[in-house]
């Protein structure tokens, strides 16, 4: 097998995506994407990558850029609540745009749809984080700072929206582990290991 490490993170809301994806992406010294990545590049930063002749994570694209910072432990982690995932049209270049982003070194792809987008890919690994509702629904309780009953009601329309933008991908269920290398149950594994 030959080409740059590439490990896709699908999870389910509220597994612990955004910490495990930038903790394996500073251990592995990978280029970290998710959704604000590939956003920030389709707002203008494409042209700059186009323009670029080292697509290397030091080189002039990466510094205009920007990455989303990385974690360095869970206490000081305060996130954003996370944006229900538009129904809006797909963006036809997003694909080519996290390519491109994931250039010539290891990557790590948070959601998009990486499992089916770089699914030919020859080196690279699918994984699919998923955990028992109860502990996604602490987990926004902890992290948003919300009552049970709205982050119930966030955690259940995120799922439906994020279900919809799987399927319009890649026309798969996203909850297919067959889609997969490798499946975790992160209500029983500690993030650190």
């Amino acid at each position: 097998m030959s080409g740059p490490l590439i490990i896709t993170i699908s999870r389910r809301p509220g597994a612990g995506g955004v910490e495990i994806a930038q903790r394996l992406a500073r251990r592995l010294s990978a280029v970290y994407i998710d959704k604000k990545t590939v956003a920030r590049a389709k707002d203008g930063y494409d042209a700059v990558l186009q323009a670029s002749e080292d697509k290397t994570a030091g080189s002039g694209f990466w510094k205009i850029l920007g990455q989303t910072p990385i974690l360095y432990d869970l206490e000081s982690y305060i996130p954003e609540i996370r944006s229900i995932v538009s129904d809006a049209p797909v963006c036809e270049d997003e694909e080519a745009i996290l390519r491109d982003l994931a250039g010539e070194g290891p990557a790590v792809i948070l959601g998009r749809a990486g499992f089916h987008r770089f699914r030919d890919h020859p080196r690279a690994v699918h994984v699919f984080l998923g955990a028992h509702r109860d502990v996604r629904l602490a987990n926004y309780v902890q992290l948003y700072k919300l009552s049970r009953e709205d982050a119930e009601e966030l955690l259940t329309a995120t799922e439906q929206a994020t279900e919809r933008y799987i399927r319009k991908i890649s026309g798969r269920d996203m909850l297919d582990l067959r889609n997969y290398d490798l499946a975790m149950d992160v209500g029983v594994i500690d993030f650190n290991r």
